[in-house]
């Protein structure tokens, strides 16, 4: 008898073992069958927006008429000025930045100065960007707003995915090509 429940017991191991083996198979399966999906999803979608140009593009997901499309286009025209400017700064501050920490003697209070500086940057910078989606969103009807928020949405996704607009990886190396180390 303890032979036979030693061996319902082994069996039993070994079925357990079997199963787990295969759902994780199942899942590894499953889960790259899905990033595939949102990989090509993503390729696709920078691919149109490359075709057609960003603002066909977004006119028509958003099946803008004419002029919400004209007062689009100028929301952004403005907004990447700014943007522009901001990032010009930001990209001086750091220089200013990386110069006194290269001095044999660092300036501490010049360069918390600088630190501050750039964070009111990034400040000013994630500010307008929130009030470009709200003017975008108030040319909007609702259901052009619904697909303006999955486009942003889109966005941050791909953006915590570690990949940029171009579908690049952040960072240094920007013309590299996706998956290719350095």
């Amino acid at each position: 008898m303890d032979k036979k429940i030693k061996k319902i017991v082994l069996t039993g191991f070994v079925i357990l073992l079997i199963v787990i083996n295969l759902s994780s198979l199942a899942t590894i399966y499953f889960h790259k069958k899905v990033r595939d999906k949102k990989l090509e999803e993503f390729q696709y979608r920078q691919e149109q927006i490359h075709i057609r140009g960003m603002y066909r593009f977004l006119k028509d997901e958003l099946q803008l008429n004419n002029s919400q499309f004209q007062l689009f286009q100028e929301i952004n025209h403005s907004n990447m000025i700014k943007s522009q400017n901001i990032a010009e700064k930001l990209n001086n501050s750091r220089h200013y930045m990386m110069t006194e920490i290269a001095k044999p003697i660092p300036n501490q209070k010049k360069l918390d100065g600088l630190a501050r500086d750039i964070g009111d940057l990034h400040y000013e910078l994630k500010k307008l960007s929130i009030n470009h989606f709200m003017e975008l969103k108030e040319i909007c009807n609702e259901e052009q707003q619904e697909g303006l928020q999955k486009l942003f949405m889109q966005m941050i996704i791909d953006q915590d995915s570690g990949r940029n607009r171009r579908g690049y990886p952040p960072g240094r190396g920007r013309n590299r090509k996706p998956g290719v180390q350095d």
